[in-house]
């Protein structure tokens, strides 16, 4: 393992649009959603550690999820868990985490990661990684890595590629984020867009020195090396660094709005798991298309369901199209499954009439 290959893991998010499984006492990264006896946040670190020295992974989350995280990372070491004092969005969380690494060392070279997400052909993916790695090291360039679309999805961002400027590389032409679903078929039969997966390498070197050019979205930056330290005071420095940064992610400065950013065509299948919709894309499913995940379920004339309850719980459903049913946490949901904009209201609707302790 190359000793100038870091990783940053944000686990930070909430994923309310996977409620009521996810909650902010919960969120989505600390739950095994996909029956393979490790959470999100676990797998994410096991795919990491195959090719990064686990001495250089960072994970980067809410300080309400430290306990959490050390519960189910035990081998994280203590000073690779960044505690975000506030939700600033993945921005102001990928700029700190590099701010530490680059104090480590001057010109390593940064993976940053989401914890949600669902990598398939992990060769391929360290294949993908290792080159991007290679291309950030000498090209002064900040890199998105993008996956040929399988289908118009209207829940994930689409890169534009435009000039070749080496194997599989590109450079940007333009970033949409979820598209309505005419543009988002429009984009997948052109053939020249990509999903965003919202994984990105960068040398340290390079993204700060575009941070300092940028300094509107990035005013931490003059605070970067107070937050480098590990002493007394530094909580303090950190929490006033993210209280004047906007609420920001790393695509909307370095896609929407930058012209250092390349995009590179990587060759493994790729999934996010932001909703129940993609959760459903992913699992195995029966002769009527239906997913039941957790307790048991008898669906009679049902198509294009999921269902999931706790253990030893049973459901029951007829004649039902593409319905979500979800019992956890002492909720009950029932609403159409693509339906993913209405469950930030329904939350929000919960949260105000019921109370914080369902959501």
């Amino acid at each position: 393992m190359n000793d100038k290959n870091y990783c940053v893991i944000l686990a930070g998010g909430i994923g309310l649009k996977l409620w009521p499984s996810s909650t902010h006492q919960k969120p989505k990264q600390f739950i095994d959603f996909l029956g393979t006896g490790e959470t999100l946040l676990q797998s994410t670190y096991k795919r990491i550690a195959r090719f990064v020295a686990e001495e250089n992974i960072i994970v980067s989350t809410n300080e309400q999820y430290r306990a959490l995280v050390q519960e189910q990372l035990p081998r994280l070491h203590s000073g690779n868990l960044l505690l975000e004092p506030m939700r600033r969005n993945t921005l102001p969380s990928a700029t700190w985490a590099t701010v530490k690494i680059a104090h480590r060392c001057a010109d390593a070279r940064v993976l940053i990661v989401p914890s949600d997400q669902m990598i398939y052909d992990e060769d391929h993916f360290e294949e993908d990684i290792v080159k991007a790695f290679d291309y950030v090291s000498h090209s002064g360039r900040l890199l998105s890595l993008g996956v040929m679309p399988t289908h118009a999805a209207t829940n994930y961002g689409y890169i534009q590629m435009d000039g070749v400027l080496g194997s599989d590389i590109y450079q940007v032409k333009s970033f949409t984020e979820k598209p309505e679903l005419d543009f988002a078929q429009l984009f997948v039969d052109d053939r020249g867009f990509l999903w965003n997966t919202g994984l990105f390498v960068w040398s340290s070197k390079d993204f700060l020195r575009y941070a300092h050019e940028k300094e509107a979205e990035f005013p931490m930056i003059d605070m970067t090396d107070a937050m480098a330290g590990d002493g007394g005071g530094v909580e303090e420095i950190v929490k006033n660094a993210f209280s004047i940064c906007p609420n920001i992610s790393i695509e909307r400065v370095c896609l929407e709005k930058s012209e250092n950013t390349d995009v590179m065509l990587c060759h493994f299948r790729w999934s996010d798991l932001g909703t129940w919709h993609s959760l459903y894309n992913t699992m195995e499913k029966d002769g009527d298309m239906n997913v039941v995940m957790g307790g048991q379920a008898m669906l009679y004339d049902c198509n294009g369901c999921m269902v999931k309850a706790d253990s030893g719980k049973v459901v029951v459903a007829e004649n039902l199209r593409d319905y979500l049913i979800v019992e956890e946490n002492n909720v009950l949901l029932i609403c159409r499954k693509d339906n993913q904009n209405a469950i930030r209201r329904f939350v929000n609707d919960v949260q105000i009439n019921m109370g914080e302790k369902f959501v």
